[in-house]
């Protein structure tokens, strides 16, 4: 029922704006009713989906079903834990480089054709990740253990004179 009424919504919105004259020759009048007659669909297709599973759906609350699930295991302390930022570095690195290589295949695929061309481009790309990546290993946030003792860490763009300053 819902699909009908959408296809018929979305029918006499089609012929309004086909039987409309068209004053705004030129402008993005048609590409914004557009948008908006898209958004609009999207929204009402989901929300009509959520709104029939609610309804079709059984309601058995249960307190089993309530309960933190760990892996079939019965959970073990407060599940609101302070994970380490190593975690966090770790995958934006993952996806930095992970980016960079997809990122360098269409690259690898013309540069047979290109020469030497394409080789410039390849080099600026490569160094705007190569840098930081050399940054953070040389700073050790890629080091996985680190020493959590509260001591001051020197960073790589201090100056010599500022860590003999620090102590």
């Amino acid at each position: 029922m819902g699909c009908v009424a959408l296809e018929t919504v979305l029918a006499v919105a089609a012929c309004v704006v086909q039987a409309s004259p068209a004053p705004h020759q030129g402008t993005n009048v048609e590409l914004v009713v557009g948008l908006v007659m898209f958004l609009l669909a999207g929204f009402l297709l989901a929300f009509v989906g959520l709104s029939v599973g609610r309804i079709a759906r059984p309601n058995m609350p249960h307190p089993e079903k309530a309960s933190t699930y760990e892996c079939g295991e019965p959970a073990i302390g407060d599940s609101w834990v302070q994970f380490d930022l190593r975690f966090y570095t770790v995958a934006l690195v993952f996806i930095v480089f992970d980016v960079e290589v997809a990122l360098l295949w269409p690259w690898a695929v013309v540069y047979r054709d290109m020469g030497g061309a394409a080789f410039w481009p390849f080099l600026v790309f490569f160094l705007l990740i190569a840098i930081p990546f050399l940054y953070e290993w040389k700073s050790g946030y890629l080091d996985w253990v680190r020493a959590s003792t509260g001591q001051r860490r020197e960073s790589v763009l201090d100056s010599p004179e500022d860590a003999e300053a620090s102590t």
